[in-house]
This record gives structure tokens, sequence and C-alpha cells, in this order.
């Protein structure tokens, strides 16, 4: 989390402040996204399932006892990126230059073992359940699960073979077409999906959205899956036209996530009380965050359509990597890390006020992120190095507030008042 974050902030400053940064710049790069994704994101993911999931399914987590080597290969594997990758730019031939080497292959490796462990334990469990009680309600919501851990596996796959062949050639940036691949399927085959199914199941009861319309999500994501694979294959048979039409598919895929959610629409109300999501922080760090969403299908309907010889315009996809990490994924953790995770330690949140923080700064850091990309035309490159730089400082600030609010940093439970999130 703080690893990720902060690198971000040390790319875009250093670039401020005019240091010599040659192949460090986007090896530190590829390992910040990297750190982002299946560190602040994928753990966060796997540990909410590691809860969710059984209670879910009424069944006790399978296995528990190997979720702990789960969180060290996944940790070890992340840290080892975090430092081998930059390292490996800025090391001479010699000792260091091959401890750099076997650090970048190792942390995939490390990654993929711990991500199939994981998988295995959730599919047991999984299982388990299915076998114990019919959970009709619950089978609409498995493909999403399985297409989203399914999705984690083979972006991880794909990273280890990546990382082992940058690290047997002795080069610190991976392939740019391969990163771009593992950021598509985290993005699109990992993140949204689990997002979707985890919306499904907890926004009717936590925030009183009408139940989802189970159609929409299915041709969603059947559009999601048909989207990627079209997009993968045109970028990498430099077909223009397939690839503007991927984008266009994912763009409506998207589309038709936040319409079946019904995020939009009017809350049903509690007995003699009303339900206002403005007055709610962690409510409004959902929607900001599917907010971001929507934001990022835009900038894939002006790509596609700029591909196709349509009016559009050649988004930068950098934009589109911060509108779904910065914008969609760490406001969506925010919002629902704040309501789950007190329940899951037994703590209850500091206060209300914090989550209002966390909201703020989240979509200004956001914004910082992703708006110096858009009009990037209108701005210095030096002020846009520094916009950019400012986002990571931010988001930096964020995570310490959500922290404090969690009680991470106090051994004993919190007393205070919890956020009562479905209710004004």
């Amino acid at each position: 989390m703080l690893a990720g974050f902060g690198l971000g902030a040390a790319l875009f400053l250093s670039v401020a402040s005019g240091a010599s940064i040659g192949l460090w710049w986007p090896a530190a790069a590829q390992a910040h996204g990297h750190a982002q994704l299946f560190g602040w994101a994928g753990l966060m993911v796997l540990g909410v399932a590691f809860h969710f999931l059984p209670r879910l399914l009424g069944v006790p987590l399978q296995r528990p006892e190997w979720a702990h080597p789960v969180l060290w290969l996944l940790t070890g594997g992340i840290i080892l990126r975090v430092l081998a990758q930059p390292g490996l730019a800025l090391a001479d031939a010699g000792w260091k230059h091959e401890i750099a080497r076997l650090g970048l292959a190792l942390s995939g490796l490390l990654e993929l073992a711990g991500t199939s462990l994981a998988i295995w334990l959730l599919g047991r469990t999984m299982r388990r359940g299915l076998a114990v009680r019919k959970h009709t309600e619950l089978r609409s919501v498995i493909p999403f699960f399985a297409t989203s851990f399914g999705g984690l596996w083979i972006a991880l796959a794909v990273n280890a073979l990546a990382t082992t062949r940058a690290a047997r050639a002795g080069e610190a940036p991976i392939v740019l077409s391969t990163d771009r691949i593992v950021l598509q399927i985290a993005f699109y085959l990992f993140l949204i999906p689990v997002a979707v199914a985890m919306a499904a199941r907890t926004f009717p009861l936590y925030f009183r959205t009408p139940a989802p319309k189970s159609r929409l999500l299915r041709a969603g994501l059947v559009l999601l899956l048909a989207g990627v694979a079209l997009r993968i294959i045109g970028d990498e048979g430099h077909r223009k036209t397939v690839s503007g039409i991927g984008h266009l598919v994912l763009a409506l895929a998207i589309v038709l996530f936040v319409a079946g959610l019904g995020l939009v629409a009017r809350r049903l109300p509690l007995p003699r009380r009303s339900v206002n999501p403005l007055h709610d922080p962690i409510q409004l760090l959902a929607l900001s965050a599917f907010g971001w969403l929507l934001l990022a299908a835009g900038l894939l309907l002006l790509r596609g359509s700029d591909a196709l010889g349509a009016p559009g315009w050649p988004a930068p996809f950098d934009a589109e990597w911060h509108a779904l990490g910065a914008g969609f994924v760490t406001p969506l953790i925010l919002g629902v890390g704040a309501h789950l995770l007190p329940g899951f330690a037994r703590r209850t949140l500091r206060g209300t006020g914090l989550v209002w923080a966390t909201l703020v700064l989240a979509n200004i850091a956001a914004l910082l992120r992703v708006g110096p990309l858009i009009m990037d035309d209108l701005l210095s490159p030096t002020r846009n190095h520094a916009l950019m730089g400012s986002a990571g400082m931010i988001s930096l600030v964020t995570l310490v507030i959500f922290a404090v609010n969690l009680g991470i940093f106090q051994s004993a439970p919190i007393r205070s008042s919890s956020v009562e999130p479905a209710t004004d």
C-alpha cells in the first residue's frame, strides 16, 4: 500500500526536480503499478474474500491454516518486485545486478504460488458451501467470482513469465505490450467482476439500492470477456479495428454493470426513516468509485471511436489505468473497508468525520492524477508532473487516515461509535 503510493509520488517528483532518471523511471513506474494492483487492491480483495465468501456461503473457510502462507507468499513477491525492478535499473554489472535479477524472477513466482494457493482455498470453500445449501440467490454471482479469481491467476501467470524473461535478459523494464496485457486482465477480469459481485450482494442490504438486474449484469460480464479478448487480440496483432471494437465493447459492459446495480435509482426506504446517500460518506465513496468507472468507460469510448475512424480521441492509456486504479478501486476499497473491516476485526470506526476526510482526499488525489493526463495540452510538463506527484502524497495521507480510523495502529478495540452507512 505505502510502497505503491509512495513510489508513485517519487516518480513524478523526481521528474519535476529535473533528476536524471534513465531506465529507472519506466522500471519504477511498472513496479508502482504492480504494487498498487496486486498489493493494495489484490491483497484487500483476497482478505475480504476469506471473510466474506465463507459467511455468504454459510460454511467456514476450508483449511484456514493456509491463509498465512498466502499472505507471506504474496507480500514477499510484491516487496521483491518493488525492490528488485527499480534496483535492476540502477545496478551495474556485478553481484548487485545478479541479486536484482534473481529477485525480479522470484517475485513473479512467489505471487503466482500465493495466488494459486488462495484460489485453491476459496474454491474448496465455495464447493463446500454449494454442496451444503442450494444457494439459488448466490449462483447469480458465482460467474463473477469465478471470472475474477481466474483473471487474477492469469494476470499473475503472465506476469511471472514476463518477470522471468526480463530477469534472464537483465532488463529492468518489462516488455510494454506484456505489461499492458497484465494491466488489462487485472483491471477488467479481476477487479471489476469482483466489485460487481460484491456490490450486487451487499449494496441492496447496506445501501438500500433496488435488487440488481441479473440479466444486465450477466450481459455485461459476457461483453467484458469479449471486450478484453478483442482488445488484446487487436493490440497484439496490430489490428486497429479489432482493438477499437474491443474498447467499445468494454465501455458498454461498464454501462450495463452500473445500470444493473441500480446505483442511481431511488433508495428503498427504511421503516420510519428515509435513506439519503448524500448524507452517508461510505455510500458516497462507492458512488464516486463507480462514477470514475464511468469516466474510464468514456475514455474507452473515445479511444475506440478514434480507432474506428469515427470522431473520438486517443486518450492516454495512463489516464485509463488511473481512472480505474486511483478513481474506481481506491475509493471503493475505502468505502467497503470502512463498512466491513471493523466487523471482521471486531473493532469500531473512530468516527464519521474521518470517513468524510477519506472521501474528499481520495477523489482529489484521483482528480490530480487523471486530470493532468486529460488536459495535457493546457498545462506545462513541469506543472503536470508536480500535480501528479502531489496526488501520490495526498493518497498517502488518505491511507494513513483510513488506517487510523480502523484502529490499525492500536492494539485494543476502539470504543467510539460506528458509522451507520445505510441510514440518514
